[in-house]
């Protein structure tokens, strides 16, 4: 269970640093796009949701190497210190490869269907889940990452496939 939350939350780094963007100014989520439930958008909807939280989910250079650090070193057995400098020294290339293949800000279309959660729960969960891996240092327990934040429990409960929460909490009705 841990090293697939942990592959979660590496995914979901990857997806903010994916995301695009400068500064945290962008404007919210239209109403008429928020309102919808994730297994009903449109490209169109994906496309406007990723443009307006682009800014906001947009990680440093520097936060998504220490992220990637803490999580990759006991892997590779360097010290975070050493990954994160690394990664630091080569980060414009792999954002540049990111944004290359990065199509959207919402999770895949698999895992939307049969979601009930509305893309304004999305974003407040993605929004908390973006302050968590900025707040990280090389001195941070890897165990801060083994739980969602509590803003993303109503995406748990109605898509766990989407956090890859498991099936203790289970999906809600849609």
């Amino acid at each position: 269970m841990k090293h697939s939350t942990h592959l979660g939350a590496l995914l979901t780094v990857l997806l903010l640093a994916a995301c695009g963007g400068e500064g945290a100014d962008s404007a919210p989520t239209d109403s008429a796009v928020s309102s919808k439930q994730l297994r009903d958008l449109t490209a169109d909807d994906v496309q406007s949701a990723c443009d307006s939280l682009a800014a906001r989910v947009k990680l440093s250079k520097e936060d998504a190497c220490e992220y990637l650090g803490l999580v990759a070193s006991p892997a590779v057995g360097q010290p975070c210190g050493t990954v994160k400098d690394e990664c630091l020294s080569t980060a414009d290339e792999a954002a540049a490869d990111l944004d290359d293949h990065a199509a959207d800000c919402m999770p895949p279309t698999e895992h939307r269907a049969g979601c009930s959660a509305t893309v304004a729960e999305y974003e407040v969960c993605l929004l908390a889940q973006t302050q968590r891996v900025r707040a990280l240092t090389c001195d941070s327990e890897l165990s801060s990452l083994e739980t969602a934040p509590p803003e993303c429990d109503a995406v748990a409960r109605k898509c766990p496939q989407i956090l890859d929460v498991g099936g203790d909490q289970g999906a809600e009705s849609p």
